[in-house]
């Protein structure tokens, strides 16, 4: 039996796969973002889901976020990896994630692997908007999974603050 390596068995698992991402424009989903793009090349979609913002619609957020000094090494030897990212306009605090109903069969027919990492953590909003982030995005991305027909894995992590004293 061939002895494989991680390096190699990762590739293979994303290869032809796609996956739904939300908070990616955050801290740790650009990190996630640019490794799948860079480590695992056959990966063939990643939709993201992003909130419009009050000046910003979703391609602009999108591409303030790929001029990240983090994606220079993705630009200079894959550029064409970029074209794999798929902006998907949604609200975590919304019913069904504010997603447009073509999109929601477009995630269900599709994405294979969820990675949801979307939540409030900077704790200085009101209490309502943390629990309709925190949990109703958490339920709803649930909700969703739950629908969808190629779904292999999903993956739910939560980087919070956490101070000491």
């Amino acid at each position: 039996m061939e002895n494989k390596t991680t390096y190699e068995y990762i590739p293979a698992f994303y290869a032809g796969r796609c996956i739904f991402i939300t908070g990616g424009t955050g801290f740790m989903g650009k990190v996630l973002i640019e490794k799948i793009l860079r480590s695992c090349p056959d990966v063939a979609n990643i939709f993201v889901l992003i909130r419009p913002k009050k000046e910003l619609s979703i391609n602009d957020r999108l591409q303030k976020m790929l001029d990240n000094k983090l994606f220079d090494l993705l630009r200079s030897t894959q550029p064409s990896a970029f074209d794999k990212i798929i902006p998907i306009s949604g609200n975590l605090a919304a019913d069904n994630l504010g997603l447009l109903p073509s999109d929601r069969e477009m995630l269900i027919e599709k994405v294979s692997i969820i990675f949801h990492n979307g939540a409030n953590v900077r704790f200085d909003g009101s209490l309502k908007d943390m629990i309709l982030n925190n949990t109703r995005g958490t339920l709803n991305t649930c909700i969703l999974a739950e629908n969808m027909k190629q779904l292999v894995v999903s993956v739910y992590y939560l980087l919070c603050k956490i101070r000491y004293y």
